[in-house]
């Protein structure tokens, strides 16, 4: 929707990293506009999960916080362990040679469906295509994405 530029680098800061939930409303109507706009027929949304510490920590998920009162499903996990950087922290060849650290959680709410996968952020692309990956292993038919910003 957006260009990731110097405004969105704030807005992120104080959103994600200072855990101002509030933040959440400035997008979140005509995100949730444009990806029921953009959405096809039969197409399940699933939102880019975060790891627990960073649940603990923030106490939300940016990207669920952003696409509120949508339906979604909760079929991925992210076992990103404590000792490991998150993606913010990569520079673009650590986020490209990063394992992928997602997991389906109940594989037969997604087996043989559609995926739109929503993140806030587009940075290298790494992950969406892993969390795609992910989900085609357990059986989704098509993954497309849709993000904030790139």
């Amino acid at each position: 929707m957006f260009q990731y530029n110097a405004m969105m680098r704030a807005f992120f800061k104080s959103y994600k990293f200072q855990g101002d939930y509030a933040l959440r409303l400035v997008f979140r109507e005509r995100f949730v506009n444009f990806i029921k706009n953009s959405i096809k027929e039969n197409e399940q949304i699933v939102p880019i999960p975060i790891d627990e510490d960073t649940m603990k920590a923030r106490g939300f998920n940016q990207v669920t916080g952003l696409i509120e009162g949508l339906d979604f499903l909760n079929v991925l996990s992210n076992q990103r362990t404590e000792n490991s950087k998150h993606q913010f922290q990569r520079n673009r060849e650590e986020r490209l040679a990063h394992v992928n650290t997602f997991k389906a959680i109940d594989n037969h709410a997604i087996d043989g469906q559609n995926v739109l996968l929503v993140d806030d952020i587009y940075t290298t692309g790494t992950t969406i295509r892993q969390a795609a990956d992910v989900l085609k292993k357990q059986g989704v038919r098509t993954v497309r994405s849709i993000t904030l910003c790139r």
